[in-house]
């Protein structure tokens, strides 16, 4: 009896410790301007939920990445649309993860958790649920996407900015202390 609890302390103490955290979409509003309509679209990744509009403020937004690939940068994301963050149907969700993915003007570049993956990237289950896995496949972690996400408009910080709760997650990754932009 001794050693069988002996054996399941060692595993517990072997395991890595799961943490929490959340996946937010800052989609500003279609601007029409001389006829052209663009619009705007930032990931945020935060420790908790819900969110204030100060918490929206106080970390490094990441652009979506031009050619929807994420291998050299940013995010991409197969099911993203110009409709709403909260009505998009999202088949696979990456985000580049070297060395260099916050900060890139910075002398001391980061990544966005606190370990280079090369990329993390959600990939759908069924039922709103999503596997991570790293640039090798190696399983990450999961992730859901909540039923009722929370919604924000957080316009008095940010231009015409709409804020949506897009998954929440679990994994041995944590999101990097340098994506929090400190106090001035």
């Amino acid at each position: 009896m001794i050693y069988l609890l002996t054996t399941l302390l060692a595993v517990a103490a072997a395991s890595p410790a799961l943490a929490d955290f959340t996946i937010y979409i800052g989609k500003s509003n279609d601007i029409t301007d001389v006829g052209v309509t663009f619009s705007s679209t930032e990931m945020q990744i935060h420790d908790h939920a819900p969110l204030s509009c100060s918490d929206m403020g106080h970390v490094v937004p990441i652009s979506a990445s031009s050619n929807n690939d994420a291998s050299k940068g940013r995010w991409a994301c197969d099911g993203c649309s110009a409709k709403a963050p909260r009505d998009w149907v999202i088949d696979r969700f990456e985000m580049y993860n070297k060395d260099d993915a916050v900060g890139h003007s910075t002398d001391h570049p980061v990544p966005l958790f606190n370990r280079s993956t090369g990329a993390v990237t959600l990939y759908a289950t069924g039922n709103n649920n999503y596997d991570m896995r790293d640039i090798n496949n190696t399983f990450l972690g999961t992730c859901n996407r909540p039923t009722h996400p929370q919604e924000m408009d957080c316009w008095q910080l940010i231009s015409a900015t709409f804020l949506t709760h897009v998954f929440s997650c679990t994994s041995d990754l944590v999101p990097n202390d340098d994506l929090w932009v400190q106090d001035e």
